[in-house]
């Protein structure tokens, strides 16, 4: 209860006021303050706020309000109202959005940013993913699958169902070991040749991404530093250093 009342966007004396009234029943502001160990004019603000959500109602009793819970089906009213909050955002999002797409983009200067942890990285994923543009990618090991799991595998599903090409540059040890999948290429380098970090390259994007330790990747958003990366990937693509 304390979990899907904390995703609900309640706060700790919203959650524990309102367990405490659906396990003891009715009650009033100083018993509650006393039992629950919050302070009284939190207690009242935090009562407030659950009443405005429709989580516990009251009555008066010799001129005194009496809290008590509602029923456990408020919760899904209310998860049912926050939907459709989202809908009606999203709907307006959607035409703020086409407004601003109608005036031309300033020329973007360079951009550089830190993502740190999974899901700092799995938003950039998410990213490649939306941006739609073919992928070259230089990998040291398996990282992505290492460190992702299934979401590496859903990662593929959207790229291919997307129709994103992919070409991949790993080190010669893992030839036969790389799974072969719709609209992606590899080639295998020596292991001499390559990096303990791993380059990907997408749009006007470079990522350099480091997994040892806690994961960490640098993206870099700018033309020139991606074409640079680019023609050097295209380098490698071709050259001789590639076993026959």
């Amino acid at each position: 209860m304390t979990n899907a009342l904390e995703r609900l966007g309640l706060s700790p004396s919203e959650r524990k006021i309102y367990i405490h009234l659906f396990k003891h029943g009715p009650s009033y502001a100083n018993s509650i303050s006393g039992q629950t160990g919050i302070n009284r004019t939190n207690v009242y603000e935090a009562m407030a706020r659950l009443l405005t959500k429709g989580l516990i109602s009251y009555i008066v009793r010799n001129k005194v309000k009496w809290y008590q819970a509602r029923s456990p089906d408020s919760l899904l009213s209310l998860v049912k109202k926050e939907e459709e909050d989202l809908i009606k955002t999203r709907k307006a999002l959607k035409i703020e959005i086409g407004s601003l797409k109608k005036f031309p983009l300033p020329e973007r200067s360079l951009e550089a940013s830190i993502f740190v942890g999974k899901k700092g990285l799995r938003m950039l994923f998410d990213d490649i993913i939306s941006a739609g543009k073919p992928i070259k990618l230089i990998a040291s090991e398996l990282q992505f699958k290492k460190v992702f799991g299934p979401y590496f595998e859903l990662w593929h599903r959207q790229r291919i169902k997307k129709g994103i090409r992919q070409k991949s540059i790993f080190p010669k040890r893992f030839e036969g070991k790389v799974k072969r999948r719709k609209l992606l290429e590899y080639r295998f380098v020596d292991d001499r040749f390559t990096n303990p970090t791993t380059t990907i390259i997408y749009g006007d994007s470079c990522l350099f991404i480091q997994w040892s330790g806690q994961p960490l990747a640098i993206r870099i958003s700018d033309k020139n530093i991606t074409r640079t990366h680019k023609n050097y990937f295209d380098m490698l693509w071709g050259s001789h250093f590639f076993p026959k």
